[in-house]
């Protein structure tokens, strides 16, 4: 059988095909999928790349309250999600969809997130979106899902406020039931896709009688009510909006509830699962363009009457770039296949297999608690791992480019600055470096279960910068 480290040598597609069979994926469906990925490569190669840095050097504007992408980043958007129904791959059959799971998802991301960041931003936040109306499915919210499925709607998440970035127990946005609607009022900053975006999720206070009765996420979709009240002027990312988000008096169905009224933050913990899991994904992308990249440039590029690529602390660079790159693909894929489990209820095979029903429900309720915490340890330890080494890693990317690096027009610089926010947004590292350490005791509860190792060999030198600024972190994950 082969190692974790020689698959993941091979590619992702690979990791996806090991990890898509152990879901129940057959050939078929993989195959399927991949024709996906290369139908999707070949948009972002001729309808992407030749317009990035026009894109980014425009940015998003806002214009009389709306938001404008920059030209021609709307028709490669609508030929992405309408024209090849882009979200039907992830929506359950019983839907009218494949239902393809996370896993296949993260390899959707990391393809988009080698060309573009924003885009792919733009494209699969609306995925968060659609899972939440998917797995707490209601009769209302069909309409919704058909929208998604037809290219008519694009997604965003209105979590963020103020005074409560991490610590989201802290929002003051209000959801108060009048009659048969929520009526909605708070203001969200830095918000992805914000007032570009017209179908979001809303986290709020649930307020009864005047008095908070925990908290709500409810689904909007439209623009009524809400007033974008600024962008943000980012250092990166600078042709997807980051908005500042006004809600007055925003009126949604009493049924757009998310799961059970008041139990909001909870339904929030699961999104953000799902959502730190992608930003692991927009790593992987980022880190193998730039070694890519990087590599070409090095093999180019001549001083002293040969290329710097022969250059003892160039080479250096490159071959840990290179040996790095299968590891973070390794953890990535991990994460989200851990992820899928925890979604689908996944128990021990040989209970699911040979046990009784009674054994079976006795697995359910054993491995409920315990799937949690391991879902949250992988995706906090997967997404600061890939966070902080892709940063590590562009930083010698761009080094290699010398001068050149530090010029916009060059890709790298561009890549440069938008992967700095990944160990910000979705939770700091520190913060998942705290949440890590809290999900411990659930990896320790494993007896019957799977426990993939991810001990490579040794460590790169993005490993040791790893361990100097978290210390113990390799003892943790």
């Amino acid at each position: 059988m082969e190692s974790l480290e020689t698959i993941a040598n091979s590619g992702s597609r690979k990791l996806i095909e090991y990890y898509g069979k152990k879901l129940g994926r057959d050939e078929e469906n993989i195959t399927t999928f991949f024709a996906l990925l290369d139908t999707i490569e070949e948009i972002m190669e001729t309808k992407v790349r030749p317009y990035i840095h026009e894109w980014e050097e425009k940015g998003v504007q806002l214009v009389d309250g709306k938001v404008i992408l920059p030209p021609k980043m709307e028709s490669a958007l609508n030929e992405l999600i309408k024209e090849n129904e882009l979200y039907s791959f992830f929506i359950p059959e019983k839907h009218g969809g494949f239902g393809y799971e996370t896993l296949f998802s993260h390899g959707l991301s990391e393809l988009m997130t080698r060309y573009d960041i924003p885009l792919q931003m733009l494209t699969t936040i609306s995925l968060s979106v659609l899972e939440a109306l998917v797995v707490y499915n209601r009769p209302e919210y069909e309409p919704y899902i058909q929208n998604f499925m037809e290219g008519k709607n694009t997604g965003y998440v209105a979590f963020t406020e103020a005074g409560a970035g991490s610590h989201l127990q802290n929002i003051k946005a209000t959801s108060v039931l009048e009659g048969d609607e929520y009526v909605l009022n708070g203001t969200k900053i830095f918000i992805s896709n914000g007032g570009y975006a017209n179908a979001g999720l809303f986290l709020a206070r649930n307020m009864v009688d005047g008095k908070e009765a925990g908290t709500n996420v409810l689904y909007v979709e439209g623009f009524d009510g809400i007033t974008t009240l600024r962008l943000e002027d980012k250092s990166g990312l600078h042709a997807n909006p980051t908005a500042q988000l006004l809600f007055e008096d925003v009126r949604v169905p009493k049924e757009n509830i998310i799961g059970e009224v008041g139990d909001g933050y909870r339904k929030v913990l699961e999104r953000l699962m799902g959502m730190r899991v992608g930003v692991v994904a927009q790593g992987l992308g980022a880190s193998a363009r730039a070694l890519e990249l990087a590599k070409s440039y090095a093999e180019e590029r001549v001083q002293f009457g040969k290329p710097i690529i022969s250059f003892p602390g160039v080479s250096r660079k490159i071959e840990h770039m290179e040996t790095q790159l299968p590891r973070l693909r390794a953890y990535g894929y991990l994460a989200s296949y851990t992820l899928d489990r925890y979604y689908y209820g996944w128990i021990p095979a040989d209970i699911s297999a040979t046990g009784s029903a009674a054994e079976e429900t006795a697995a359910k309720m054993f491995a409920s608690p315990i799937l949690t915490g391991m879902a949250h340890y992988f995706a906090s330890a997967a997404k600061l791992y890939v966070a902080e080494i892709t940063n590590s890693l562009l930083y010698d990317a761009q080094q290699i480019f010398g001068g050149n690096g530090f010029v916009s027009e060059y890709e790298i610089n561009k890549i440069a600055r938008d992967v700095r926010v990944l160990p910000v947004y979705e939770g700091t590292s520190e913060i998942h470096d705290w949440l890590i350490g809290r999900s411990q005791q659930a990896m320790q509860m494993l007896p019957k279960f799977e426990r993939t190792s991810l001990s490579f060999n040794g460590k790169t030198m993005y490993e040791e910068i790893l361990a100097t600024r978290f210390p113990g972190i390799f003892d943790k994950i």
